[in-house]
């Protein structure tokens, strides 16, 4: 008989780790949480004492214990391949919030270490198990929209200046990686990828505008996809008060509108538009980043358990994961110019 439990330990215990990940792997029966492990002793010491677990003198040490299956990072961004690495090769499973990490090269490092020792790695872009989501990316797979032409992606948050004064790596170059794309714009990137398929050129305009921070809280991108439609990025956290999310696809049969995580406009020939609409408002973090909804954390936890046990590749994987971080850097990097693939 297999496995039916994995222990995991959860390593980083700021917001994401403790009010996310910890309050959901709590919820799903497939996960026994072993222990915690924060730099901040002190933080690791509230979580552990609020959750009932134990914590680790190092990291090392709880790489070194041989009840833990999976380690769950939670650490700001430019660390995920740093700690990923390490836990790959004593060959642990890897979980690691979103983005994989800030580069390219230390992203590839984290998916190469897993499969070097024949560990799993699942990057947690949790939009994927929306149930209204996955009905439209259906909706486009088996053609609703016919051809698609145009499509809109924009992330007009805000955050005010405690957000980022409550944490040293927060607007930081080097461990948020970028500023309203890289961290809070990534999942409606994602999904915008997911939709559209691959990126053929590119433009953009970065800048800084509002708040005292190494790296953007504006930028506005004009893609071209393979397919031949054409598409903008927008993404902002100087957008008071702060507004919903939101996702317009624009095809030859119609269009379909996304909101804060729910289907607003169903705009399609031959569809009764009231059979598609979500009549509740889910939660976004368009002002409160505590805001966004842990159920879809819940969703894709528990399916990255279900592959482990079952020997299974989980969702969603470093490879996908890495075409979202990819997009944004050469967003970045074209400011003003022309990027062409």
């Amino acid at each position: 008989m297999g496995k039916e439990q994995l222990g995991i330990a959860v390593v980083g215990c700021g917001m994401i780790g403790r009010s996310f990940h910890m309050k959901a792997l709590q919820t799903i029966p497939q996960y026994q949480i072993v222990g915690v492990w924060d730099a901040a002793a002190t933080a690791a010491a509230a979580v552990a004492r609020d959750f009932q677990v134990k914590t680790y003198a190092d990291y090392q040490e709880l790489l070194n214990d041989p009840a833990v299956d999976v380690v769950d990072i939670c650490l700001p961004s430019g660390l995920h391949g740093e700690y990923g690495c390490p836990a790959a090769r004593a060959g642990k499973h890897v979980i690691v919030e979103k983005p994989i990490d800030v580069s390219v090269e230390n992203a590839q490092r984290l998916i190469d270490a897993c499969e070097q020792n024949g560990t799993s790695l699942a990057v947690v872009l949790q939009s994927h198990f929306n149930p209204s989501i996955v009905k439209v990316k259906k909706a486009l797979q088996d053609g609703a929209l016919g051809k698609l032409i145009a499509g809109e992606a924009a992330v007009k948050w805000f955050r005010d200046p405690q957000y980022y004064q409550s944490s040293q790596w927060k607007g930081t170059k080097k461990l948020d990686g970028g500023g309203a794309l890289m961290n809070q714009g990534i999942h409606t990137i994602d999904l915008f990828l997911w939709f559209f398929g691959e990126v053929r050129s590119l433009t953009s305009l970065v800048r800084t505008v509002l708040h005292p921070i190494e790296v953007e809280d504006l930028a506005i991108a004009l893609l071209e996809f393979e397919n031949g439609a054409l598409g903008t990025i927008t993404g902002s956290t100087a957008c008071k008060p702060g507004f919903p999310e939101r996702i317009e696809l624009y095809g030859e049969k119609g269009s379909i509108a996304l909101e804060a995580g729910r289907i607003v406009r169903w705009k399609v020939d031959g569809a009764s538009e009231s059979d598609y609409l979500d009549p509740v408002l889910t939660g976004s973090g368009s002002s409160d980043p505590g805001a966004i909804a842990i159920e879809y954390h819940q969703l894709q936890l528990a399916a990255v358990a279900e592959a482990i046990l079952a020997g299974k590749q989980p969702p969603v994987s470093g490879a996908e994961a890495l075409r979202s971080l990819r997009l944004i850097l050469d967003i970045y990097r074209a400011d003003g110019r022309w990027i062409h693939y």
